[in-house]
């Protein structure tokens, strides 16, 4: 059966309203392709209404305040118990962070070598049930750590700690991800959808802390496409970028990629940070 190649103004008023719910953009490609709708086709059709129409919040009398993290509020050298880490770049809006040096070549290695037995089909929430499913906008491979699950684990928990202010119980169990040649995460959002945050499990999404484990040969940039942004993976570097505030809002120019490896692998570990406690 042929592949749909063409949408209707109703289901892009659809994609718009869907969007502005909440729903992560790879969530709707998802649901497009089990309706028969090419790939390749729709996601350069999200790519091109997120990219080119306004989003607008709920309510239109209140767009996203934005305001500096603690991290963005302590200069351009930044200081752990153990480490000077050096600020690269960095972006307000969205708020991005581009850190250097902030795990060793042999804390890098470390954790690669404790995760790679360990790798499964990476998973996204759906943005209708919240259930994690695997998707085809997401296709790398991954695993999670529980909170100070070893060693190494508890010590770059604290350096994010040190970093963010935000103590280690805020956040989630910090995730590995390995992408193979082709491998990617398209467009989406770090956030949950409005209707899935549950206030008893730490609440909304509010901040991504993401750490480079190796070079990667060619490919596999984190990309902000709202913002202008590509990082170029980098060992032991890291990216953080924030994207919630004390009033409850999420910032939509967070809007992020992994684009395809080209050429070798790319690992990763990336600890989530959530408004309140969660464990």
């Amino acid at each position: 059966m042929e592949k749909i190649k063409h949408i209707s103004g109703d289901l892009k008023k659809w994609i718009l309203q869907t969007v502005n719910n909440g729903a992560a953009p790879e969530a709707i490609v998802h649901a497009m392709v089990k309706k028969g709708f090419d790939e390749e086709f729709a996601l350069r059709t999200i790519l091109r209404i997120i990219g080119n129409q306004s989003i607008e919040t709920k309510d239109k009398q209140i767009p996203y305040l934005h305001e500096v993290p603690e991290i963005g509020q302590k200069g351009n050298t930044l200081y752990t118990s153990d480490r000077e880490i050096k600020v690269l770049s960095r972006v307000e809006h969205p708020f991005i962070l581009h850190l250097d040096n902030v795990l060793s070549m042999e804390e890098c290695d470390e954790l690669i070598n404790l995760s790679m037995g360990r790798l499964e089909p990476s998973h996204v929430i759906d943005a209708s049930t919240g259930e994690e499913i695997v998707a085809s906008g997401r296709t790398s491979k991954g695993m999670y750590y529980t909170i100070r699950e070893n060693s190494l684990v508890w010590k770059i928990e604290q350096i994010i700690a040190e970093l963010t202010n935000y103590p280690i119980e805020q956040g989630e169990g910090l995730q590995v991800l390995n992408y193979k040649i082709g491998e990617e995460y398209k467009p989406h959002f770090d956030y949950f959808p409005s209707g899935q945050v549950k206030a008893e499990k730490g609440g909304q999404r509010i901040g991504t802390f993401l750490i480079y484990l190796n070079d990667v040969s060619s490919g596999g940039e984190t990309v902000f496409p709202k913002a202008g942004v590509s990082i170029v993976p980098k060992k032991g570097s890291a990216v953080y970028f924030h994207y919630g505030n004390s009033k409850g809002q999420v910032d939509r120019f967070s809007l992020h990629t992994s684009v395809p490896v080209t050429k070798g692998e790319k690992w990763v570990a990336t600890k989530w940070i959530r408004q309140g406690k969660i464990y």
